[in-house]
Parts: structure tokens; C-alpha cells; sequence
């Protein structure tokens, strides 16, 4: 036996590159080692694994070692004259046989057809007609998928699929009442691959990978039988087909022994998630797999192997569109109910936003947001150098007015002043509500003379229009009284310092009998405006 080599600690399978040896478990390779009834191969088949080793073999080799088995050469000539291998001209000669099918089809109909023989009746234990029918649907399945994917050796994924889980052989053989238990126990292949490594530490493909070591096959059949449970990301083109056919030949299978929703339920999985792995349209692989059904019965005939039944193809198909269908429904759904989602969140941000940002009275800008908003222009101004300007506005006989008519008036006072400054505004003239009756109005790049003009125009509009109207239904009209600053009029050191000045200025005009507007002016000198209402 060749010396051990390092495992995966998780998978159980030999470390290192195609050329390295197979190692089992020592007490499970001991047990295989001196077991009598390990699965063999016989001379002919052996004898044609060397040639089939060897680069220097002619066909002629192969057709001389065939040729002494009568019943393997009559089995070769069915093949090769199948559907499988459909030709025109039918083939009379063991040598021409040969030549049609290739070496990798030559050996896999030896092995399959030599282990097949050796089918056993014990109870309990593995079911061999299954296992075969497996065997043989898989390596169908490997070397359609193979073609599909223009590989250059579909030959050899066919005999990968065949060959992948001999190493159940030989643990039904060597261990038999330890895996009949497993057997019972398990529902499915991947179950049972996991429990074989939780019993003894490397699962049926490493054990099938040691025993096609043992018989001497090419090295890259060894590895391929022990990679074939690897996941298929992890796998090359030709490995992919090979650990693809396992699961949807037992998909087909289970779907016979079960009621007819349960082969949609685990066919259709199967197909969804591989047709998406292999990068293959479903449909086509369906199609695909509805052509075994036609290689199917004379394939298995001359491997020896009993016919599986075929599988609904047509109504797998149909399900599988009525599902496709429901998840592409159920995935809208959930988009829709997404996107719904995120606008609400949307939404309710903007509505947060509006809350943090605005006088809930009038939709003005709130003081918060408009002391932040004026220190960034300041900020903008010095650093540019451009024109800031401020206006300061304050309503006159507010408090009076409130207390004639009541708060609820008042407020409609000063939502209908807000609707006159809402009118003013624009991208360079920018203000909101200060607090109570006090309003601002500022205008970036603007100096003192727009500001002036500003103010005006909102003095003349509130001289004619009406704010409220009484219970009387009399207009309510107000006036304001405004300072006006701009940045040229000062050092000042904030947006802060600013909003004060133009406060001082508001207050020189309230002083000086309202209704007014008064500039802030060098030395804290005021240079008033008087309007008339």
C-alpha cells in the first residue's frame, strides 16, 4: 500500500496535488486491507486498466485483451452500434468498437460491466440494484452534461459517473453491519456521506478513490472519484458534470419510490440550483435528461445493470415552470413590498427633516436652522469675499393684538405673513421665522441697497394686504418694523454678531415709532427710513 499522507481534518479526503496517494483512516484501511471480500475486477478488466494506464497502448492491444471475453466484446459492439453512439454504418468488429467509442467509454463499459457482475443478494445491507441504477443514470447524466459543455473527454466524466460511489462496495462488503445501519439510518446521499465521516473519519468517495488506487486505475480517475462530493464551485468543468449527476440521478430514483410531489419537490430543487450553477437554461436540461430516457434501457442492458424507470419529464418541465413562475411572483412581491418600504423610510425622513428644519406654525425655516443656515454664508462671504445682508423683522402691537382678538387670530397673523415673506423668497433671498413675531430675511451675495429694497417691497405689501380677518370679518392689517445690516457695515466676528445688529437696528426703529426701517451704520450711528402705511 503507498505511505499515508496528511487529510482535510473536515472532509476526510486526501491533501495534495492529482499525483499524490490515497490514504484512508489507519484503523478503516486495516479493515479493508486484510478483507477478503473487497471488490475486485477481473483479469480481463484488470489487464485492460493497464492499458488504458499505459500512453504507449494501440487500439489493437485493447481489441486483443477484449476479444478473450466474449461476452464483454459483445457488449462493447452494442454500445458502440446504441444511440448512445449512433453512427450510419454499423460496427462488426471488436476492433472497430473500440475505435467509435474511445478509450474512456472502452473502460468504463469494462469496470461497469465486470463490478456489475458481481451483484450480491445479502439482506441487509446495499441495495445493489439501486445503487447500479444510480451508477448508471449518473454517468449518463456526467457525460451529457460534459458534451453540453463542450469538454474534451466526455468518455471520462462518463466513467467518473459510474465509477464516483464504488466505495460504497466496499464498505457494504467489509463493514456490514455498521453500514446497514448507516444505510437505514440516512435519508439521502448527503446524509449519509456525513455520517460515514462522523463514523470513520473519511466518507465512500475517499474510500472508492482508495479502492480505484488499488486496482490501478489512471490517477486522474482516483482523484476524480474522491473529489466527487466537493461542492461544485470548487470543482473543475469535467468534476462539475460528475458531482451535478449524482444528486439529479437520485432525484430521479427517489421520484419513483414516492408519491409525485415529492419528485416535483426534490427534482425541481435539484434542477433549480444546478441549472443556475452549471450556467445551463432549465429547460434545456430537462430536454436533455428526457434524451437518457431513449439511451437508458439498452445502456443498462449491456452493462448488466436492471432499467431504471423514467422519470415524468414533461410534467417535471411544466411544474417547474409553475414554480419558476410563483418565485418570480413571490420575488416582485417582495420587491414591491421593498421599494414601498423604502419610500415610507423616505418619507418619514423628509417629515423628520421638516420637523428639525421648520416652524410647525408657519413652514418657515425654524431659529435653529436659520442661525446654521446664515453661519455658512457668513463663513462663504469672508472667505469669498462677497456681499451678505440682513433684515431683522419685528410685527408691531403684536402683544396687543393677541390680547384683543386672541392667539388663535394671531396665529393666523402670522401665517399670513409668512405666506407675503414666502412670496419674497427665492435662491438668493433666504429666511424663516426667528421666534414669536420676529421673522429674518438674509440674502447671500446681496448688499445694502437690495436689502432696502427688500424691506420695501414687503412694507408696501403689507400696507395692502390683509393678514387675518376678524370674527367681524373686518381685515387685520399689521406693520413691521425692520433693521436692516449688511456685512460692509461691520467687523463682525459671527452670523450671531450679525443677527444682533440687525436686532439693534429693528429696536432703533420700534423707537422711533414703528413701521420703520433703519439701517445699521458705522460707530453704531442709524440712518432711519420712515414709511408710511
Amino acid at each position: 500500500m503507498p505511505p499515508f499522507v496528511k487529510q482535510d481534518s473536515a472532509t476526510g479526503r486526501a491533501a495534495g496535488p492529482d499525483d499524490t496517494p490515497v490514504t484512508l483512516p489507519e484503523a478503516l484501511a486495516e479493515v479493508l486491507n486484510t478483507h477478503c471480500g473487497l471488490p475486485s475486477l477481473p483479469s480481463v478488466v484488470m489487464q485492460i486498466v493497464t492499458l488504458a494506464d499505459s500512453p504507449d497502448t494501440n487500439l489493437q492491444e485493447f481489441t486483443a485483451v477484449i476479444e478473450r471475453d466474449p461476452a464483454l466484446t459483445l457488449r462493447m459492439l452494442g454500445l458502440a452500434n446504441s444511440v448512445f453512439h449512433a453512427y450510419d454504418t454499423p460496427v462488426e468488429t471488436c476492433h472497430e468498437a473500440i475505435t467509435r467509442l474511445g478509450v474512456d467509454a472502452t473502460l468504463s463499459v469494462a469496470l461497469g460491466f465486470g463490478l456489475a457482475q458481481q451483484q450480491s443478494t445479502r439482506v441487509p445491507g446495499l441495495d445493489l440494484n439501486r445503487f447500479w441504477q444510480r451508477a448508471l443514470i449518473s454517468a449518463l447524466t456526467s457525460h451529457m452534461l460534459a458534451k453540453h459543455l463542450a469538454h474534451p473527454s466526455p468518455g471520462r466524466a462518463f466513467t467518473l459517473g459510474l465509477l464516483q460511489d464504488i466505495g460504497m462496495l466496499a464498505l457494504d462488503a467489509c463493514l456490514p453491519r455498521g453500514y446497514a445501519a448507516l444505510l437505514s439510518s440516512t435519508e439521502h446521499h448527503e446524509a449519509l456521506s456525513a455520517a460515514e465521516l462522523k463514523a470513520w473519519g473519511c466518507d465512500h468517495a475517499l474510500v472508492g478513490a482508495w479502492l480505484a488506487q488499488h486496482w490501478g486505475l489512471p490517477k486522474r480517475l482516483v482523484r476524480g472519484i474522491a473529489d466527487s462530493h466537493l461542492p461544485l464551485a470548487q470543482t473543475t468543468t469535467e468534476q462539475r458534470c460528475v458531482n451535478a449527476s449524482g444528486p439529479l440521478a437520485e432525484a430521479w430514483l427517489d421520484g419513483l419510490a414516492e408519491s409525485v410531489s415529492a419528485d416535483d419537490t426534490l427534482m425541481i430543487r435539484i434542477l433549480q440550483r444546478l441549472s443556475s450553477t452549471l450556467e445551463i437554461d432549465q429547460d434545456a436540461l430537462i430536454e436533455r435528461l428526457c434524451g437518457l430516457q431513449d439511451t437508458l434501457p439498452t445502456t443498462a442492458e449491456l452493462m448488466h445493470i436492471t432499467c431504471p424507470v423514467g422519470f415524468d419529464a414533461i410534467g417535471t418541465l411544466l411544474r417547474a415552470k409553475q414554480q419558476l413562475h410563483a418565485h418570480h411572483l413571490k420575488l416582485s412581491q417582495q420587491l414591491l413590498d421593498q421599494h414601498l418600504e423604502l419610500e415610507r423610510l423616505h418619507q418619514r425622513q423628509a417629515d423628520l427633516t421638516q420637523r428639525v428644519r421648520h416652524d410647525t406654525l408657519t413652514g418657515l425655516y425654524n431659529r435653529a436652522h436659520l442661525e446654521a443656515l446664515l453661519e455658512q454664508h457668513f463663513r462663504e462671504a469672508l472667505d469669498q469675499r462677497l456681499a451678505l445682508s440682513l433684515v431683522f423683522i419685528d410685527l408691531d402691537f403684536f402683544k396687543q393684538l393677541n390680547d384683543r382678538y386672541g392667539h388663535r387670530l394671531g396665529d393666523e397673523v402670522l401665517k399670513g405673513f409668512a405666506g407675503l415673506l414666502r412670496e419674497l423668497m427665492s435662491p438668493t433671498v433666504l429666511g424663516g421665522r426667528y421666534g414669536g413675531e420676529e421673522f429674518l430675511l438674509f440674502l447671500p451675495g446681496g448688499g445694502r441697497e437690495a436689502a432696502t429694497r427688500l424691506a420695501e417691497t414687503l412694507q408696501q405689501r403689507m400696507a395692502t394686504h390683509a393678514l387675518a380677518r376678524s370674527v367681524d370679518h373686518s381685515e387685520i392689517r399689521v406693520s413691521a418694523s425692520m433693521g436692516v445690516v449688511s456685512l460692509a457695515d461691520g467687523d463682525f466676528v459671527d452670523a450671531d454678531d450679525l443677527i444682533q445688529a440687525a436686532d439693534q437696528a429693528m429696536y432703533v426703529a420700534k423707537r422711533a415709532g414703528r413701521g420703520r426701517i433703519v439701517h445699521y451704520g458705522d460707530g453704531a450711528v442709524f440712518r432711519d427710513q420712515s414709511h408710511s402705511a
